[in-house]
């Protein structure tokens, strides 16, 4: 989001940012901290030379798609959540390297969930969701 040219020092706004996610870090902009700075760009422009008013519709237009990117984010992980745990029970056959086969079989047992993603659990093994090639 370009807010250079509108009168707000980097120091004015470095202190808008730290005051809306509390604090200096580098950090994803919440919605918080993008109206926060979006005020303090509003309370520090020049009157004699305003701001630009496509690049407010910009930097709205990036927000809002922003915000819905992160609400199909949410659903998508809820719907994959809902998806994996429906697996508990079911007997599956996945690849495994350590096997002579290439291939184990087994009951899945539970769902772990990593930051990569979820993984099931099948024979205290745990196998990442890519490695499944059958369910029954």
């Amino acid at each position: 989001m370009a807010i250079n040219g509108v009168g707000a020092s980097n120091s004015q706004i470095g202190s808008a940012l730290s005051a809306a996610t509390g604090s200096s870090s580098s950090q994803l902009v919440s919605e918080q901290a993008f109206l926060q700075l979006l005020i303090t760009q509003l309370q520090n422009q020049d009157p004699l030379s305003p701001a630009d008013p496509t690049q407010f519709v910009s930097q709205l237009a990036s927000f809002s798609s922003l915000e819905q990117i992160t609400q199909l984010n949410t659903n998508m992980t809820s719907v994959l959540d809902n998806s994996v745990t429906s697996l508990i029970g079911k007997t599956a056959t996945v690849t495994d390297p350590s096997s002579s086969t290439g291939l184990t079989s087994g009951t899945i047992s539970g769902v772990v969930y990593y930051s990569n993603g979820p993984a099931v659990q099948i024979n205290g093994q745990n196998y990442a969701m890519t490695d499944i090639q059958n369910v029954s």
